[in-house]
């Protein structure tokens, strides 16, 4: 599987979901409004937090509140805090209903 499809239409401004690929890896999207949706690892690199349940976009970082690491959310490159490891972000491509993010 290079990419996954999820449907665009039942996202609301600032929600955030976990999703499970067949694989057992878990991704978590956040989006922010108008097209611009967001793909990462579900846990942080520092210690593995959920960041479906820990993670805030604030400005252009990814901040797992766990213990307050801060990744860039085009790179995954560490800002701040605890992790020095980045994230994995995944390219995104939003059509007129659906959401398609590549794997590789």
């Amino acid at each position: 599987m290079e990419y996954i499809r999820i449907s665009r239409t039942d996202f609301k401004t600032g929600e955030k979901r976990k999703i499970i690929l067949p694989n057992g890896r878990e991704l978590v999207v956040f989006y922010l409004g108008v097209d611009r949706f967001f793909v990462f690892d579900n846990k942080c690199p520092h210690l593995g937090c959920d960041l479906s349940k820990y993670g805030v976009i604030i400005k252009e970082e990814l901040v797992c509140q766990c213990h307050f690491s801060h990744f860039s959310i085009y790179s995954g490159e560490p800002k701040k805090g605890a992790s020095k490891k980045p994230i994995k972000v995944y390219r995104v491509q939003v059509t007129k209903d659906e959401v398609v993010i590549s794997l590789i």
